[in-house]
């Protein structure tokens, strides 16, 4: 009987240091989970910060890349109308009529080459460096995916473009134009004056326009370049948008004041 009392008590210990144990394993494993929590909160809120500088910044230079494409815009489409004004005149036995002088509008021609030069810093680092992962919106992550490809495709177009300037129509031009005359009509340069004066060689302006190969030359440029037009107009679309996300996603944003708060590492 004695034994029995005896077993009986060393089985309530036992069992008693077994809940013990188990209470100290689970104080453990909550402590673990715990912490893990912590930590996956903290590094979360690190990814979120870094997204949100990365975005910034991309809305930042997108600001930058509008002023410059709307500029290669705006060159590229007064090049159509000049384009289209001296259509209007070409043909056999065609005589200037324009209000426009036929010079200033071959300046146009003469300097058509206007290309579109992306600032792709923070692009480039987005999609290189694996930080593209750090965006959460789909919409955001798909239009900032796509823009390589659109970007590179309109800087390809843009240098075939240039080629056919520099190796057909700028040739055809200096054998049939006084390009000399062109010069005075706008001022390209911020420390020299861009105009030479005017070619002392006689030549007549009803030569060019009654040569078809002028009227195809200009047909060409004309195509070429409304096909970057197009290509252009489409990025820009896709600029507008991606700022327009960037800030729903953000509202709490002076972006009248973002590049100084960027410049300062306000969101560093």
């Amino acid at each position: 009987m004695k034994f029995l009392r005896l077993f009986r008590k060393q089985s309530i210990k036992n069992k008693d240091y077994f809940k013990y144990a188990v209470g100290e394993v689970f104080l453990v494993v909550i402590g673990i989970l715990i912490a893990l929590s912590v930590n996956n909160a903290n590094e979360e809120r690190k990814l979120r910060k870094e997204e949100k500088k990365v975005l910034l910044s991309l809305h930042s230079e997108i600001s930058n890349n509008l002023k410059s494409l709307k500029i290669s815009l705006s060159e590229k489409k007064k090049i159509i109308d000049v384009n289209k004004e001296i259509l209007k005149y070409t043909g056999p036995n065609s005589e200037w009529k324009s209000e426009s002088r036929l010079d200033s509008l071959m300046y146009f021609f003469s300097v058509s080459g206007w290309i579109y030069v992306a600032d792709n810093g923070v692009l480039n680092e987005i999609i290189n460096s694996g930080k593209l992962s750090l965006v959460n919106n789909f919409k955001i992550k798909n239009l900032i995916s796509s823009l390589p490809q659109q970007i590179s495709q309109i800087i390809e177009e843009d240098r075939l473009y240039r080629d056919d300037l520099h190796q057909y129509f700028l040739p055809y031009v200096s054998k049939n134009y006084k390009l000399r005359n062109i010069t005075k009509y706008r001022q390209l340069y911020k420390y020299n004056e861009s105009d030479l004066g005017n070619s002392k060689y006689e030549f007549d302006n009803l030569k060019l326009i009654n040569d078809l190969e002028f009227e195809n030359i200009l047909t060409i440029q004309a195509i070429w370049i409304k096909f970057s037009i197009e290509m252009c107009e489409n990025l820009l679309i896709k600029f507008s948008q991606l700022q327009e996300l960037i800030e729903l996603e953000y509202n709490d944003v002076d972006y009248d004041r973002l590049n100084q708060d960027l410049e300062e590492g306000f969101w560093g």
